[in-house]
């Protein structure tokens, strides 16, 4: 079984079109979305809409917009990234549908399933704090340890950082599928995972893809959308970032 895992979309259109094109070529199997389809970019009804019938989870600015929060809960610097993000909310609020919101409130929190003898467990955050935690390049072993050490699951894939990530933890594979359409570790691409499963062998890989970041740019600032927004993308990097995982690995379960 091919798999893609996609996460944190953003909102970005143009990202998402790319990624699934790229996804197509590959005959993949099986999508499956690990959250935050809306918060920062100009097209959130548009990407949520394009991603019904494949398998997604909430993430915090799903469940923030969904229910029409005040705050995604997000861990902003205080000033004017807070700001922003607020900024960033509030209009992506204002311009969902109630059907999106009405779509964004029925997701999960977390997927459970197994394929090929390997049972994976998707989460947003983590499995102890499913829509908010970070799991970073930087977490110590000790929070590893904590996070998975109740986790039948074989593997753990996740979002929320947009950083992509592999750790093999407490004899279980953790994995991060970078972001679609905001990545944070200074390659302005979309990522997303890519993951080969074959009678308890797990391979897996990260894959990059160009797409019109111009036109996305564009789109923010005719919508009025804050310009730090757009610098983001463009430079594929923000506020804290973090040692990177590439290339094709193996795991055996």
């Amino acid at each position: 079984m091919l798999l893609a895992f996609i996460s944190d979309i953003h909102g970005n259109l143009e990202a998402l079109e790319a990624v699934m094109n790229d996804i197509k070529e590959r005959k993949v199997d099986k999508i499956y979305c690990l959250g935050d389809l809306v918060g920062y970019g100009p097209n959130p009804e548009e990407v949520v809409r394009k991603l019904i019938g494949i398998p997604t989870i909430a993430g915090n600015y799903d469940d923030g917009v969904g229910y029409s929060k005040s705050s995604c809960g997000c861990q902003y610097n205080p000033g004017r990234e807070t700001e922003v993000g607020d900024i960033s909310l509030n209009w992506t609020i204002e311009n969902t549908s109630e059907e999106i919101k009405a779509h964004l409130r029925s997701l999960k929190h977390r997927m459970e399933f197994e394929l090929e003898g390997v049972k994976f467990l998707l989460v947003h955050g983590s499995p102890l704090n499913e829509l908010l935690e970070y799991v970073t390049p930087q977490t110590n072993q000790e929070r590893l340890l904590k996070i998975t050490e109740n986790v039948k699951a074989d593997v753990i894939i996740n979002g929320h950082t947009h950083l992509p990530m592999a750790k093999f933890v407490n004899g279980k594979l953790i994995l991060n599928a970078g972001s679609v359409g905001r990545p944070k570790d200074k390659d302005p691409r979309s990522c997303y995972l890519l993951l080969n499963v074959e009678k308890g062998v797990v391979s897996y890989e990260f894959i990059r893809v160009p797409y019109d970041v111009k036109t996305t740019c564009e789109k923010m600032a005719l919508y009025g959308l804050p310009a730090e927004l757009a610098v983001v993308l463009a430079l594929g990097s923000s506020y804290n970032m973090g040692k990177v995982d590439s290339g094709k690995q193996f795991f055996v379960v």
